[in-house]
């Protein structure tokens, strides 16, 4: 597989009936990209029957003759593994749809596109593309391994069994890790299929995610993970294949010239090292450990093979889980901006997290809800639970942080918090209909001050028209309240804040998050132990 992999196009296509911004596109990427452009759908045929394979075709929807529609679908059916954006100065709502529908795009960006964001997509678009043809190679692979061992004779019929089953493994492995969402999931994939090839458990696993030569081990896990660096101790025998970059693809070691730090990356008597190739160097190896051990060519390839797909995918979620990291940052600063203006709430951003993810675990697992509440459903709502109280910029001081309760009028003030939040997610939602955790926070802001029995605020809504996320918050929101300190109260007990939420369902809160609430309540108090606001 490592030899046909090698071969997979990583070309990119720029289409546009703008000749000056082909040119620039082509000056601004070509250092990152292998760059092809063409003026216009009919030429842009043209070149890719002459030129291609091409991995990523990005086109403009605007053009002369054939439009971007037509023309990325002429490019879908005939090259329907291309990966397809499009990149068009028209916003209008009705084009994206029309492109996404029509076009089998993967991506819609809008010119002019950040230089940033316009890499990152080309980057994720190579990376998809490359997994895609993985796939394919092995599909054909297994086909044709088929064919051959069907004409195999009896006394190969153990040969057969286990190219069979290695090239199964590969293959359903290619498969599987498409659909994981993120970077621990293929981790634990990984050594996994590595178990099953090689029918050896002791495995470890060193990554380098920064390529930085400071390898950690990520298997097994550990609290306090150990760490190597691969120019250090220039004696040892991996350390000087990795510094050197000469290890493999694969490794078969000479346990008598191995020596002690050498030994401290394997979990058992040292047998190989397989590597994991990154963009500019080595990004991991999987050791494996054992005595007398002995595998067969297919299954050293098989293992090679897998290992190649697991560094294209790792980076590819590395890549997202560092943008995804950035915009919880954003979330946090955004949320800390009510936080400061009202210090008393101390860590109730963390425990309201702590929270949402302990009701959305027990709901998910009930009949009524577990088409409903998907891992992704309760990402979101996890991470926009802060946004809760955005609004809260908007109230005047004199009344945020007034000391003693608040009269009737100030109440009424206190409560277009949810209003001025709902409203200002809204708007950014509207500018980014993509992003989900922003439709989850706006819906939260709006509706966690919603009553079940339609007696809340700012819309009276009632029952299941009040939506699940405010919900889920609306109940840990008031126990957070209830067992917390205010300048007005003192935190109550336990049992009574547990009775006060109990006495609510059906009223203020939603039966079954009540119920969900009430089988783990011991949890709850934990955190909120855990957790207490430093006084």
């Amino acid at each position: 597989m490592t030899e046909s992999s090698a071969n997979i196009s990583k070309k990119i296509l720029f289409v546009d009936d703008e000749v000056l911004l082909l040119e620039g596109l082509k000056r601004q990427l070509r250092k990152e990209f292998d760059i092809t452009v063409a003026e216009g759908g009919e030429a842009a045929l043209t070149i890719m029957a002459d030129h291609g394979p091409f991995a990523v075709v990005v086109s403009d929807y605007n053009m002369p003759g054939m439009d971007g529609i037509e023309f990325l679908n002429a490019v879908y059916r005939r090259y329907p593994q291309t990966l397809l954006v499009m990149l068009t100065g028209r916003a209008e709502l009705d084009v994206a749809v029309n492109a996404l529908h029509h076009a089998h795009i993967a991506r819609f960006i809008n010119k002019p596109c950040p230089k940033e964001i316009l890499q990152e997509t080309l980057t994720s678009s190579l990376e998809q593309y490359r997994l895609r043809m993985s796939e394919q190679l092995l599909k054909a692979q297994l086909q044709q391994a088929n064919q051959q061992l069907n004409l195999l004779n009896d006394h190969l019929e153990t040969l057969v069994m286990q190219k069979t089953r290695t090239l199964q493994v590969q293959y359903h492995y290619v498969a599987k890790i498409t659909q994981m969402n993120n970077s621990q999931a293929i981790i634990n994939a990984l050594v996994n299929a590595a178990s099953d090839l090689t029918q050896l458990r002791d495995i470890t696993l060193w990554l380098s995610p920064q390529l930085d030569g400071q390898f950690t081990c990520h298997y097994p896990i550990d609290p306090e993970p150990s760490a190597v660096h691969a120019e250090s101790s220039p004696e040892r025998i991996i350390a000087t294949a990795l510094a050197d970059k000469h290890i493999g693809p694969r490794i078969t070691l000479d346990k008598d010239a191995l020596n002690a730090v050498d030994e401290s990356l394997f979990c058992g008597q040292p047998f190989m090292s397989v590597e994991l190739p990154g963009k500019q160097g080595v990004l991991g190896l999987l050791n494996l450990a054992g005595d007398d051990v002995q595998l067969e060519t297919d299954t050293l390839e098989a293992l090679t093979g897998i290992a190649d797909v697991t560094a294209t995918a790792l980076q590819s979620h590395w890549h997202r889980e560092a943008f995804d990291d950035a915009q919880d940052a954003i979330i946090s600063a955004l949320a800390k901006l009510s936080e400061y203006r009202d210090p008393e709430t101390g860590a109730h951003l963390l425990r309201l997290k702590k929270y949402c993810a302990l009701i959305c675990r027990f709901l998910a697992k009930t009949d009524k809800y577990r088409d409903i509440i998907s891992p992704e459903f309760t990402a979101d709502l996890v991470r926009s639970s802060p946004l809760h109280d955005i609004g809260k910029v908007g109230i005047p001081d004199a009344i945020l942080k007034k000391p003693d309760r608040l009269t009737p009028d100030e109440f009424e003030i206190m409560k277009t918090h949810a209003l001025i939040g709902g409203d200002t997610l809204r708007t950014v939602y509207d500018k980014y209909p993509s992003q989900s955790f922003i439709k989850c926070g706006m819906d939260v802001a709006y509706g966690h001050h919603e009553k079940w029995n339609g007696s809340g605020y700012p819309c009276g809504l009632q029952g299941e028209s009040i939506p699940l996320v405010a919900r889920i918050l609306a109940l840990v929101d008031v126990y957070d309240a209830l067992t917390c300190r205010r300048v007005y109260k003192p935190p109550f007990p336990r049992e009574r804040a547990k009775a006060l939420i109990s006495e609510g369902s059906g009223t203020h809160f939603d039966p079954d998050i009540v119920d969900a609430f009430l089988n783990n309540e011991a949890e709850f108090y934990q955190i909120a132990e855990q957790y207490a606001d430093i006084v």
